[in-house]
């Protein structure tokens, strides 16, 4: 089961983030305090303090929405990164530019979202940090401490021209080292975005598919445990079955002539009938290599499923959309209408009084069926053990039919994707391939 919900991953990520910005807030006040009492440097304390200020104050906010129930999404998530590199920028600006050492540390916000983000997401914050190193190139204010060795001979000479001297600072700044540096750092920057990236999407494939091996595993586990206890209590069910059988016959020759009881003992062999009919028919249907496929037309199957439903549940009102799929077709088996029928009546318990709508959509390689119910939604609790595990939400419920349907869609190569839709209801997304053959526009 695929469900629409936020990933808990940026989540976690955002909180990270917000720790390690807690960690570099404290550094920086320490360095400054270090700056200020203990080598007396002549800084920009109210720009730099101000700056830092508006941080912890972003930071403070970042605290608070995570504390909300709305998860953040992947653009906030750059956004954030984005104010970091751009924050440290003004910080490098009042303390030397990219004559500052930490001004690689504009390499780790890019780390962060390689792990991440999007590639493009990546390369976006990958260009704003080379565009504020080299901003920070040509301005920025210089720092005493951070000039080249032969200003600082000259100073020690004798040479007390400080506007001069931070002309030349700022113009002697772009030796061979500084002009290496920033190379250095765009080509770090390119070497994070190609590997880091393709690494971490390579990571997050895999994970992907161990989880969803899990929940195959998990899921299949439980059929068979359901399988097992069906046919258990099928083959229990089939002697007090009998049993009832034969004395309804006994009773049916001890009073002939009661034309009422007759008749309700005609009515209760007819009931035990279809149950050992019933029976049966779960016996066979149990074996799927029994099952038998078949090629169908799209546009009677779609018909053939609505009104197979709605003979079922005809007191729920249901919004049909027209259909129109030419000449499509279909591979079906005996479970797939039954699969399908599990859903239209998760959505019509959902909204027995309001109704549903259902759509069918169609494209060259894949069908499409829409159901759109008004009901509550699902709690986020159980969102993710959907499908996966036997759970459900329902005063009855017994939560098979979703793990049954999921089961059969999974095994004919579909899947099924659930959408909280505003202000209620949930829309549920059934998708199955064509045959190859189809040419639908």
């Amino acid at each position: 089961m695929i469900i629409n919900t936020p990933t808990s991953s940026l989540h976690h990520n955002l909180y990270r983030l917000q720790r390690i910005r807690l960690v570099v807030f404290v550094l920086q006040i320490v360095a400054l305090l270090y700056a200020y009492f203990g080598m007396g440097l002549q800084l920009n304390y109210t720009g730099i303090i101000s700056v830092l200020s508006v941080l912890a104050l972003i930071n403070g906010a970042l605290f608070w929405r995570l504390r909300s129930a709305h998860y953040p999404n992947t653009n906030e998530f750059m956004l954030h990164l984005a104010v970091d590199i751009a924050g440290l920028g003004l910080l490098l600006y009042f303390c030397g530019g990219a004559t500052n050492p930490f001004v690689s540390y504009l390499l780790v916000p890019i780390t962060i979202a390689a792990v991440g983000l999007h590639w493009r997401q990546v390369l976006g914050l990958a260009s704003l940090a080379l565009l504020c190193y080299s901003l920070l190139l040509f301005f920025y204010e210089p720092l005493p401490a951070l000039l080249p060795a032969a200003s600082t001979a000259q100073e020690q000479l004798g040479h007390d021209m400080n506007a001069m001297t931070n002309t030349n600072a700022a113009n002697s700044g772009l030796t061979l080292h500084m002009i290496g540096m920033w190379f250095n750092f765009a080509v770090s920057g390119a070497l994070i975005i190609y590997f880091i990236v393709q690494m971490a999407t390579e990571l997050r494939q895999h994970e992907d598919k161990l989880r969803q091996y899990r929940e195959d595993t998990l899921r299949n586990e439980q059929i068979m445990a359901l399988a097992t206890q069906a046919a258990g209590t099928a083959h229990e069910l089939g002697t007090p079955l009998s049993t009832m059988a034969v004395l309804i016959k006994e009773l049916q020759y001890d009073y002939p002539g009661d034309g009422e009881l007759q008749q309700n003992l005609h009515t209760l062999h007819s009931q035990l009938q279809l149950c050992r009919a019933s029976l049966r028919n779960l016996m066979q249907r149990a074996d799927f290599q029994q099952v038998q496929s078949r090629t169908q037309s799209l546009q009677s199957f779609s018909q053939q499923l609505l009104e197979h439903w709605q003979l079922l549940r005809p007191e729920v009102p249901c919004v049909v959309a027209a259909l129109n799929f030419t000449s499509a077709t279909i591979v079906v088996d005996a479970t797939l209408e039954q699969a399908l029928i599990n859903l239209l009546n998760n959505a019509a318990d959902a909204s027995a009084e309001q109704g549903i709508a259902v759509s069918f959509h169609c494209t060259s390689s894949h069908w499409q069926l829409h159901v759109r119910d008004y009901g509550a939604g699902v709690p986020l609790a159980i969102q993710q053990q959907l499908g996966t595990t036997i759970t459900s939400n329902k005063p009855h419920g017994m939560g098979v039919g979703l793990v049954l349907s999921q089961a059969t869609l999974s095994r004919l190569g579909g899947s099924v994707q659930l959408f909280p839709q505003t202000p209620t209801g949930t829309l549920t997304v059934i998708e199955l391939p064509l045959p190859k053959q189809n040419a639908v526009s």
